[in-house]
């Protein structure tokens, strides 16, 4: 009987590791893709794809707090949230906010225009392939896991119920593992991220405050 159950176990094992490695040569046909895109025209994507879109701005500003207000309302605004947020009074601030990613190019024009940008990055991650990899070995480890479950149901031998057990738990695991990487994959594809840095503006001694009202004066 242990010997019977034991060959069942490698079995389906071997079975479903099968598949799983079949599903993985058909399904990857590259690997993840990263580009980075300058300004403000990012390359449309077929809608079948899954990208994880991340942007990174440094600005220049004559108010740090005031701007942080407006950074953070404008991400409620378009339906985001902050992530994390470091304050440093008005010298410097970090913030870090996720935005529905169908308003990314929204959210970085308005981003923008709050201030001096003196860095920019923005970077787009084609996950297709690496979502479509993991959702195939997740059904696939599923399936493995319902057939111990009925080996377990048929097994009387506390040596065959143990074994059984055993592998049960480690699939469950590796079940677990993949479906919190599939929920992550989801999140950072419906929710693009955006690091903000903002400084504030160098103060002028009284001769550059002399120069910028005549600059303003000839911009009237």
């Amino acid at each position: 009987m242990n010997k019977c159950i034991s060959s069942m176990i490698v079995l389906a094992c071997a079975l479903i590791a099968g598949c799983a490695a079949y599903s993985r040569h058909t399904s990857m046909g590259s690997d993840g893709l990263m580009a980075d895109i300058a300004g403000n025209k990012m390359t449309e994507v077929r809608p079948d794809r899954m990208l994880i879109w991340k942007a990174s701005l440094s600005i220049q500003v004559w108010s740090v707090s005031n701007t942080l207000a407006d950074a953070v309302a404008l991400a409620e605004q378009l339906g985001g949230f902050v992530e994390q947020k470091s304050d440093g009074g008005e010298q410097h601030a970090s913030l870090t906010i996720r935005i529905p990613s169908k308003s990314f190019k929204t959210a970085l024009a308005n981003l923008e225009i709050l201030g001096t940008v003196t860095d920019r990055s923005v970077q787009g991650e084609d996950v297709t392939e690496q979502f479509i990899d993991v959702e195939a070995r997740l059904k696939n480890k599923i399936v493995l896991r319902d057939r111990l479950k009925q080996l377990l149901d048929k097994a009387a031998d506390v040596k065959d119920i143990l074994a059984i057990e055993t592998e049960l738990n480690r699939v469950q695991s590796d079940i677990d593992s993949m479906d919190g990487r599939i929920k992550s994959l989801k999140g950072q594809v419906e929710y693009a991220t955006v690091t903000l840095n903002l400084e504030r503006k160098p103060i002028p001694g009284p001769l550059g405050y002399v120069l910028k009202g005549l600059w303003w004066c000839v911009e009237k």
